[in-house]
């Protein structure tokens, strides 16, 4: 569960030019009318907390502070969640700050958040709308209210005590989507859970209630002030997570001259150069890049700017890096119309995740195994068993098999081995995770970007996608984040402890439930990782799997030794170039397109070709490169970033490298490498 916070628009108003040469100072508190609605819940019938009351008292304390006319509640009945709506609609006035702050339980039913009242007697999904505040209504009350400003801090970051009666198998609470002027700000991110906290206030209320008060600071930046404090004192295991944007700047506290109102005013030079000196002081001393950013997208013509643009140069964001141990898979079918399969070969990994069924982080050592492509489609699956029984049958014989229980995926496998004479199965977890990682470290399986790798929820209901439409992961394996959730051969057990340390899979524990993995389009993105597991005994409409081969012992010789007439100082390169200028965005999606590994170069592959290279005509240049590609160009991009903006390029006309803008197409090409 999460704290989430939502931020209707403000608009920075800034006082009369008569002032010029005034002190920077703290204002008072702004003048528009202040109210919030302040919850905390504890005292559940079952799975109670210890500090949503301390947070909700040290909440409402902090706002009365800040001019807040504060409505507190403890321990929320159910009787009492109509007065709650109508109590605080009656006190927000037109163009003046609402703001919400909860700290419970909360879960998520159909794409709504919903807080159960403390009394609630929840046995089903059902159960949860009647006997539970519903964060929509609030959002709704405070957008017919007409409020300048609406904030909405909840701190509902606690496992779900009635997930076992649900059917769904979603965390946390659902992403919701910002309106234009609205900041959502997440406890940790969305569908993930956090920490109820080890002191006397939640993590994430702690780290808040120590930054609310700072004079000067936009709440943008406030926010990720909080962020840092709490991945910090979590250890990276909760990262709040934020959606939407402001229109202007809103200050919970102002400095002289810097005012949060609903309405733009005309900007007076002296105060505004005020404003920006707050700003910059309070990033001056940071060791963060993303901070001079900001304030770049604040002020691009400020008086600080070139500092800020040197600050973000001396600490480039990193690109993505490819895993250091991508190999070139093999792919092969066993029949004519059988599912492809991906060779991989022998290796180790650091399996598990900061989840607290994810761990404990061990090191797996696995034999070299096939995989299939794809998840098993509705089409396979007729072809082996005879009927479909997909939820969504119209989707396509092209779409992935779901509706499927374990022991009915068992049944294929069998069926299926039978007819090609292979031993088929499920993979075992650690086959299923150190597939999709690909040798890497990303969030997902194939990258951080999951709109390019992945199908998750992109709306509120599940759609079911045919398999294959996105991105491969770098070994050129489809889906494995989103689509459909997919069956390994694992009983279910509550973290990794006692996990076999050469891969197989576990047959211990409760093996009335197994393992699922990957996420579906019904889930949130978070749920869509690479480390996220779930256990169930049932079968869902996103719930399919995908199947596993032990390798004989000629498909794993391939698998390892697989080579290229390309490979030249020990990475392959493509056979031409793409044959168009194009810029470092479209370069690096071009490669990656290519699955099997594929991706840009790094500098000093490029220059490696040129200084071992032969000539060889690129366009109207003569270049140099070591292998026998088709070259139509002399420049060519590679996988390293400069800065936010610019990234490494090198000739292979003359085998020096420079920088250009990643937007730039001029003379730049996508000339692909992997490594075997």
């Amino acid at each position: 569960m999460k704290l989430l916070i939502v931020l209707f628009a403000v608009w920075l108003g800034i006082a009369s030019a008569a002032e010029p040469q005034r002190k920077l100072g703290i204002a008072p508190v702004s003048a528009e009318k202040r109210v919030a609605l302040v919850i905390g819940n504890a005292a559940y019938k079952s799975s109670p907390l210890v500090n949503p009351v301390n947070d909700a008292r040290a909440m409402a304390n902090r706002l009365r502070s800040l001019g807040f006319d504060v409505v507190l509640r403890e321990n929320l009945k159910q009787r009492e969640i109509g007065g709650v709506y109508r109590e605080f609609r009656n006190k927000i006035t037109p163009g003046g700050v609402a703001l919400v702050f909860y700290a419970g339980h909360g879960v998520q039913f159909k794409g709504q958040n919903y807080f159960p009242a403390t009394d609630a007697d929840i046995s089903s999904e059902e159960d949860v709308p009647l006997q539970s505040l519903n964060l929509g209504n609030l959002l709704d009350n405070m957008e017919e209210a007409k409020a300048g400003v609406s904030l909405v801090f909840l701190d509902a970051c606690r496992d779900n005590p009635f997930a076992r009666r649900f059917r769904s198998a979603s965390r946390g609470l659902a992403k919701v989507e910002a309106a234009s002027g609205t900041l959502i700000h997440y406890a940790t991110r969305p569908g993930s859970v956090a920490s109820d906290g080890a002191g006397r206030n939640g993590t994430y209320t702690e780290a808040l209630l120590a930054q609310m008060s700072e004079p000067g600071i936009p709440v943008e930046l406030m926010l990720k002030r909080v962020a840092n404090n709490v991945v910090a004192k979590t250890q990276g295991k909760q990262e709040p997570w934020v959606e939407g944007s402001l229109r202007g700047d809103f200050y919970f506290r102002s400095v002289a001259g810097a005012t949060s109102s609903t309405a733009a005013q005309p900007a007076a030079p002296a105060d505004f150069t005020a404003v920006e000196i707050s700003f910059w002081e309070s990033i001056k001393n940071s060791a963060d890049a993303e901070d001079f950013q900001a304030y770049l997208e604040k002020y691009p013509g400020g008086q600080f700017a070139a500092l800020a643009e040197r600050r973000i140069k001396k600490k480039p964001a990193k690109a993505d890096q490819p895993a250091a141990n991508a190999l070139v898979p093999e792919v092969f079918k066993d029949c004519a119309d059988c599912p492809e399969m991906v060779a991989i070969a022998a290796g180790s990994f650091e399996m598990g995740g900061p989840e607290k069924n994810q761990q404990p982080i061990h090191r797996v050592t696995l034999k070299g195994f096939a995989l299939s492509k794809t998840e098993v489609t509705q089409g396979q699956w007729k072809a082996v068993m005879g009927s479909n029984p997909s939820h969504f049958s119209d989707c396509g014989d092209g779409c992935p098999v779901e509706m499927v229980r374990w022991e009915e995926a068992q049944e294929f496998v069998r069926k299926f081995s039978q007819k090609t004479g292979k031993t088929y199965r499920l993979p075992s977890e650690a086959e299923w995770e150190y597939a999709c990682r690909a040798g890497g470290k990303d969030s997902h399986c194939g990258g951080g970007d999951l709109d390019r790798f992945a199908w998750s929820r992109r709306s509120n209901f599940v759609e079911i996608r045919p398999v294959a439409g996105e991105q491969p992961n770098a070994w050129g394996l489809h889906d494995m984040s989103g689509n459909v959730w997919e069956w390994v051969e694992d009983c279910w057990n509550d973290n990794h402890g006692g996990a076999p340390s050469e891969g197989g899979a576990r047959k211990d524990g409760d093996c009335s439930e197994h393992v699922m993995r990957g996420g579906s389009s019904g889930v949130t993105p978070n749920i869509s990782s690479a480390a996220i597991r779930q256990g169930s005994g049932s079968y869902y409409r996103d719930l399919g799997f995908r199947l596993a081969r032990t390798l004989d012992q000629q498909t794993n010789t391939q698998a390892i030794s697989a080579a290229s007439t390309s490979t030249v100082g020990g990475v392959e390169w493509a056979e031409s170039d793409n044959g168009a200028d194009i810029n470092w965005h479209e370069a690096k999606l071009y490669c990656a397109s290519k699955g099997n590994g594929w991706r840009l170069p790094t500098v000093a592959e490029l220059q490696s070709s040129y200084q071992s290279g032969q000539s060889a005509p690129c366009g109207s240049y003569t270049c140099k490169v070591s292998s026998n590609s088709r070259l139509t160009g002399p420049a060519f991009w590679t996988r390293e970033q400069d800065a936010h903006t610019e990234a490494w390029a090198v000739s292979l006309y003359v085998g020096k490298r420079g920088t250009a803008a990643v937007d730039e197409r001029i003379l730049k090409r996508a000339f692909c490498v992997r490594r075997p």
